[in-house]
């Protein structure tokens, strides 16, 4: 099989990321990336889909979700914390935490609008 013919064709292809569950957590590895662009939206169908199956990645997905944080997609950057990170297990955002402490604590103008820095928040509260 190959694993990119998985990859999500739109925000609506549930049947790849249905298809895509049922594996492996290890074959998925290699298209992580393309996996994690289908989170842009907390809106699209197939975002929080994405966001469950990748949560046992834990500390893998930090290289990944650093990324995101220091994109200018201030969008994704909520979404991502919304629909992923929020859920990763406390030893790995304990690892985030100088990332989770930025986006609360020095937020850009538009990661306030985005409430990035509120949902950053929220999951530094998680670590107390």
């Amino acid at each position: 099989m190959d694993i990119n013919s998985l990859i999500p064709k739109d925000k609506f292809d549930l049947n790849s990321v249905n298809t895509l569950k049922t594996l492996d957590i290890n074959i998925i590895k290699p298209i992580i990336s393309d996996l994690l662009e289908w989170t842009k939206d907390s809106n699209w169908p197939i975002t929080e889909e994405i966001g469950d199956m990748l949560v046992p990645l834990g500390s893998e997905l930090i290289p990944y979700l650093r990324g995101i944080f220091d994109s200018n997609d201030d969008c994704w950057k909520y979404s991502i914390l919304v629909n992923l990170v929020n859920k990763l297990p406390p030893t790995v955002l304990s690892e985030m935490e100088a990332d989770l402490k930025r986006l609360a604590l020095n937020p850009t103008e538009r990661e306030r609008q985005e409430y990035v820095d509120e949902e950053a928040t929220e999951i530094l509260l998680l670590l107390q």
